[in-house]
């Protein structure tokens, strides 16, 4: 599961998120969500031309081969 953690930096807050290889997080990208800067789907509701920004941490490539894992 994906950690989040918000700190002070420069001033300004800055939100750190960890993901495992394989995990993946959405980023709103409307502007309208109530839990930016991650999407919570208000988007759909809304007139907003954007869906979410979509992050991927990537298998390592053994696990992509031992996995079976198809290209597509």
């Amino acid at each position: 599961m994906p950690t989040f953690t918000d700190e002070e930096h420069n001033g300004r807050l800055r939100t750190n998120v960890t993901l495992a290889p394989g995990e993946r997080v959405k980023l709103c990208r409307c502007m309208k969500s109530g839990s930016l800067p991650f999407c919570d789907g208000t988007h759909k509701t809304t007139d907003s031309p954007y869906g979410p920004l979509i992050v991927l941490a990537a298998l390592p490539e053994e696990e992509k081969q031992t996995s079976g894992a198809a290209a597509d």
